[in-house]
């Protein structure tokens, strides 16, 4: 029999077996047990979350022969033919390659002709954020008026492209994002049912790195296991993920703390030598430093991307490089990672960026406004005019922004990082742009661009937010709006020089 994926083979089939998003599987077991299925159903969330997975469970359960208490036996004609995809009446189409007018009117004309094998058909059309506007114009009538022995799920990791019109024909899902705990598990489960050992290190390193994705998670497992059979070290895991050790990046980073430029260069060689990517380098390096970031600002362990307890000792030590050369160094090596993707002079555009952090490490912290002193008081430095946020708050914050709109959609980072945070006041967020950039705050004020921000802004702050843009040149400041910011957070704050 020919080896099937862990990530296919551990596909669950019953709604008992999926992991995570407890909330959808209560609801949808509910509905199927009490015959109150909708007509339409959109599935949201990151890839590798179990849209599809709870898609093919749904149409087993409403053509199962023997459903008991709402799930599906997976032992009649009708959940095997579906398991093993040779059910007539469950239809799954990949609208990234069926995404044009003509196969949509084809499917409306399919849709009529009642079920063949079962009890009612089931369209399963994933990624159909990619279907074009006409297409999604001629799915419209169908969606809102199926035949009684037709159901739509429509998955997609990008809900926000989906036409206002077909999402409220819909009943929506939201999925998240797995915890590593989660996902932790379910790969101990998978890994002892497959008699193989994994170092408690090597599990954590994959489950991190799948970023809340079990199908990573696993697909990941899957490639280590046919590398290095049935006994997984964590080195293991770093070799064919192309990882650096978090062990490294603290001795790499420290390194540059301390100025060492003899030492940055020969780690950063050891590396290329052992076969590890130049981007690799520079993304992980990023990471350590959010992760340095995060810990200098919570004093919390938790929530860590790549430092795990064999280098948690060091993040102790390096709070003293500051918050803000923290930022100046991640925006560094953001921007290395990028440049990465298109240089062929890896080595030197490498060698170059961890020099820039190193000097910027070498340079003294700036002086941070201390609350209570007046203003331009000898031994003292300078405070603002006026209440605002503390400098160093406000640059993590937007930081923090700016990665979440970056992970969400890149052109709407583009728009958004030529802005600047000014702060919050009440339930409004101020943003200001200098006047050469109106193209940029004009489709940031665009309603799919705000939903975006405003999205991230309610993870970040915690709370829902209004969003207000505003331009920041001298010619500017009898606006009323600007008035209002510079009462708010200080003239110095919306000044912004090129």
């Amino acid at each position: 029999m020919a080896y099937m994926a862990l990530y296919r083979a551990w596909r669950p089939q019953r709604f008992e077996e999926v992991v995570g998003q407890e909330q959808i599987v209560t609801a949808l077991r509910n509905a199927v047990r009490e015959n109150r299925l909708t007509h339409a159903y959109l599935f949201a969330g990151p890839r590798g979350t179990g849209k599809t997975s709870i898609a093919k469970i749904v149409a087993k359960a409403v053509n199962c022969e023997q459903l008991q208490d709402g799930e599906p036996c997976n032992q009649c004609s009708c959940c095997q033919d579906i398991n093993n995809g040779n059910f007539m009446d469950v239809i799954e189409i990949d609208a990234a390659s069926n995404r044009g007018i003509d196969e949509i009117r084809d499917l409306r004309e399919k849709v009529r002709v009642l079920p063949a094998q079962g009890k009612k058909k089931v369209y399963i059309i994933d990624e159909v954020h990619m279907l074009t506007m006409e297409a999604f114009n001629a799915l419209l009538k169908t969606i809102e008026e199926p035949p009684e022995s037709v159901i739509f799920i429509l998955a997609t990791t990008e809900p926000q492209k989906i036409p206002a019109t077909i999402r409220s024909r819909c009943q929506g899902y939201f999925f998240r994002r797995l915890t590593i705990e989660e996902m932790e598990g379910r790969l101990k489960q998978v890994a002892e049912a497959n008699n193989i050992t994994v170092e408690p290190d090597a599990l954590d390193i994959i489950a991190r790195r799948a970023n809340g994705g079990l199908r990573d998670a696993l697909s990941t497992l899957d490639q280590v296991y046919s590398y290095r059979g049935n006994h997984i070290t964590k080195a293991d895991v770093l070799d064919v993920l192309g990882l650096v050790d978090d062990v490294f990046l603290a001795q790499l980073i420290d390194a540059a703390w301390q100025g060492d430029t003899g030492q940055v260069l020969q780690m950063l060689a050891a590396a290329l030598q052992q076969g590890k990517e130049a981007q690799q380098i520079t993304r992980e390096a990023a990471l350590y430093l959010r992760d340095l970031l995060f810990y200098h600002t919570t004093g919390q362990a938790a929530g860590l991307a790549v430092v795990t307890e064999a280098s948690i000792g060091k993040l102790q030590q390096q709070k003293k490089a500051g918050t803000t050369r923290i930022l100046q160094a991640l925006r560094i090596l953001a921007e290395t990672t990028d440049k990465l993707r298109f240089s062929e002079g890896q080595r030197f555009v490498l060698e170059m960026a961890f020099l820039e952090v190193t000097a910027l490490f070498a340079k003294e912290e700036p002086a941070v406004p201390v609350a209570g002193k007046k203003e331009g008081a000898k031994g003292s430095p300078a405070r603002a005019k006026g209440p605002r946020e503390p400098a160093e708050a406000r640059d993590a914050m937007w930081s923090r922004i700016l990665a979440g709109v970056k992970e969400r959609k890149i052109p709407t980072h583009a728009l958004l990082c030529q802005g600047k945070l000014l702060g919050i006041k009440d339930d409004t967020v101020y943003i200001g742009y200098r006047k050469g950039y109106k193209f940029h705050k004009e489709k940031m004020e665009e309603k799919p661009n705000r939903d975006i921000l405003t999205e991230v802004l309610q993870e970040v702050v915690g709370r829902s937010l209004e969003v207000q843009f505003i331009f920041l040149d001298d010619d500017q400041y009898n606006d009323i709006v600007v008035k209002k910011a510079i009462e708010l957070f200080g003239e110095d704050i919306v000044e912004i020089k090129e």
